[in-house]
């Protein structure tokens, strides 16, 4: 990974996704540019540095000098030495966002959610909806009230379409990196479909034969008619930091979303999710 482009509006929410932003540059080894879009402005990106541009107006400084403010007030003394760069840009969130991805070249967006909406909504409501249809790249979605926690135990949930190999593959590399477990997780709602799961699950395995060496990937298939419910007793388990998952079409994802129950379980989901896009 080359760089991360983590977003903040400075709201008391903004400060752990940034702590998640350091805690992968420290084990990743990439650039982290901590970005605020100014919405209601219209300006080039402007970059922090210790000598700015004398043309850089009254706006630009205000905005800059929280930015700097946030990011010393919210970086543990061991990280200070990342390669952590702040930048600013004036245009509406969406434009700006787009803008800053394409400057920066952005593998990774991270960001904080203001409402609490839980993993239905983190995946398909407002604007986690708008970033997945925006950004080419993972988004790592924190939500409301989370509490940094290291990344130990990621929990993948799969229904074996195709795109989620590269997802796969992505991921496995990141936790070798964090020194973290992978779960990989399939939860079969039909019978008939347990051979089916059963040779999926067995192709992956072998896909990911010579990158598992060290057993850190561990394969599950889980059996009910609640999705939800076992895939929330499943990542209690395993004591899962991050659920990721890949979202691309109906399917597998919009059953969680039909189920009563599910809502209820959802909004205690309290840890990060990584959407990667198909």
């Amino acid at each position: 990974m080359d760089s991360i482009l983590c977003l903040t509006d400075f709201h008391h929410n903004s400060a752990q996704p940034f702590r998640y932003g350091l805690h992968l540059t420290r084990h990743l080894h990439n650039e982290l540019y901590v970005a605020h879009v100014e919405d209601s402005a219209d300006f080039p990106t402007v970059e922090d540095s210790a000598k700015l541009d004398e043309s850089i107006n009254t706006e630009q400084l205000d905005a800059l000098h929280k930015l700097r403010q946030f990011i010393q007030t919210n970086t543990p003394e061991e990280d200070q030495k990342l390669p952590v760069h702040g930048v600013i840009v004036g245009d509406n969130l969406w434009d700006g966002i787009e803008v800053l991805t394409g400057k920066y070249d952005a593998d990774l967006i991270i960001m904080g959610m203001r409402n609490r909406m839980g993993l239905a909504g983190r995946i398909f409501g407002g604007l986690a909806s708008k970033m997945i249809n925006l950004a080419e790249v993972p988004v790592l979605m924190t939500p409301p009230g989370t509490q940094f926690t290291p990344i130990k135990s990621v929990v993948y949930a799969t229904d074996f379409d195709v795109a989620n190999l590269a997802s796969i593959e992505k991921m496995v590399a990141w936790c070798q990196a964090l020194d973290a477990n992978l779960y990989l997780v399939h939860v079969n709602d039909d019978p008939a479909d347990n051979a089916w799961a059963k040779q999926q699950m067995e192709k992956i395995m072998r896909a990911l034969e010579e990158d598992n060496e060290d057993q850190r990937v561990r394969f599950t298939i889980l059996e009910g008619d609640d999705i939800m419910d076992h895939l929330e007793r499943y990542m209690q388990e395993v004591k899962a930091d991050l659920i990721a998952l890949t979202a691309y079409r109906k399917g597998f994802w919009d059953r969680i979303l039909r189920s009563g129950l599910a809502h209820e379980v959802i909004q205690e989901v309290n840890i990060p999710v990584l959407i990667f896009k198909s």
